[in-house]
């Protein structure tokens, strides 16, 4: 028998994913500030009307591209079986987490919203809730699950999860910040990994608190 051919996805869904993608690169060439709903339409080779009936605003436009963009790496960073023990849950994540703050991608969309920022906190605020406050969020969940079952001593699981994602970030995202260092290679990834998950266990060992 022949398998059917899998569905294809709704137009309106192909165009938005479309817009979006247009969208980033207006963003990250001119700023939250010089980017215009006006740039992403000419790209898009359409009228601002069919871009304004998928977004009303910049504004709201932007927050979707980064609700979008978190949303997709954090199914990279939290894709662990639901029965995995903390140990292999942290790895995940800080694989995850390192590959995409050191990334290309994630060094020049931070350096655009911080760019704006000061000007109007409110982009700061949406950046930080959509990526690393859903992020942080969703690994202080983990980190408290863990400590109720016992595997590791918390107790406040919030601040844990800030510190563990300190130890992910180490001195090269800093590096990465400011150019000196290229984005790290898998090995490297695996390294800093291994090392942030056994700095945070031996601090978090059951029986220390």
């Amino acid at each position: 028998m022949i398998a059917p051919a899998p569905k294809p996805r709704p137009a309106a869904a192909q165009r938005r994913e479309a817009i979006l993608l247009v969208a980033q690169e207006v963003f990250l060439e001119h700023g939250f500030e010089g980017a215009s709903m006006s740039q992403v339409a000419a790209r898009l080779g359409g009228s601002k009307g069919t871009l304004y009936s998928y977004f009303d605003s910049k504004e709201a436009l932007f927050e979707a591209l980064v609700a979008d963009s978190c949303a997709r790496n954090a199914d990279a960073m939290f894709a662990v079986a639901d029965d995995a023990d903390i140990e292999a849950r942290l790895l995940g994540f800080a694989r995850g987490y390192i590959r995409l703050v050191n990334s290309d991608w994630a060094i020049r969309m931070f350096q655009a919203v911080a760019a704006e920022a000061r000007r109007r906190p409110e982009i700061g605020r949406l950046f930080f809730d959509a990526g690393p406050g859903n992020a942080l969020a969703r690994l202080a969940a983990w980190i408290a699950a863990a400590a109720a079952a016992g595997e590791i001593a918390v107790t406040d699981p919030q601040a844990s999860a800030e510190d563990f994602a300190s130890l992910c970030r180490g001195s090269l995202h800093l590096k990465r910040m400011l150019a000196l260092a290229p984005e790290p290679d898998a090995a490297r990834i695996d390294s800093l990994a291994n090392h942030a998950v056994t700095q945070f266990l031996h601090l978090h060992a059951a029986g220390h608190h």
